[in-house]
């Protein structure tokens, strides 16, 4: 009986000390105005809009390296919203692309947020979603 309760006593604690790692309060930054650049499992607080957004996951659908596509394909962000009105939501955009023009944009409060681009990711980069900061605007 012993042995059972120390392993999972230790791996309780690993995932809480996991959990403290990614507490979104320790990875927030303030930005005023209406555009930031939000880096892999970040949050950032629009001071200007009173709503804080935090890129949470992402789906990489872009033509591979080396390969010729006829479109360039996309990335899906997903974006985790709170206000301190008590909004709590979680929704994916994609990038704007044409020919297909994806919803890359959406209206949350009264504010419209979209999903500018990807920055500084290569097609070296595709998959390695730490490495991928994405461009967002509020307004």
């Amino acid at each position: 009986m012993k042995p059972s309760f120390l392993i999972i006593s230790s791996i309780l604690l690993v995932a809480f000390t996991a959990c403290k790692e990614r507490d979104p309060q320790d990875t927030t930054k303030s930005v005023s105005g209406a555009k930031a650049t939000i880096p892999w499992e970040q949050c950032v607080l629009f001071t200007d809009h009173d709503m804080t957004i935090c890129f949470i996951g992402a789906k990489e659908e872009r033509c591979p390296c080396d390969t010729q596509c006829l479109w360039e394909g996309s990335v899906d962000a997903t974006l985790h919203v709170t206000t301190s009105t008590g909004l709590d939501t979680t929704f994916t955009l994609t990038t704007n692309s044409d020919p297909i023009n994806l919803p890359h944009f959406t209206t949350i409060a009264g504010k419209t947020i979209e999903f500018v681009s990807t920055e500084g990711i290569t097609c070296a980069d595709y998959g390695h979603y730490e490495k991928y900061k994405v461009v967002i605007t509020v307004q």
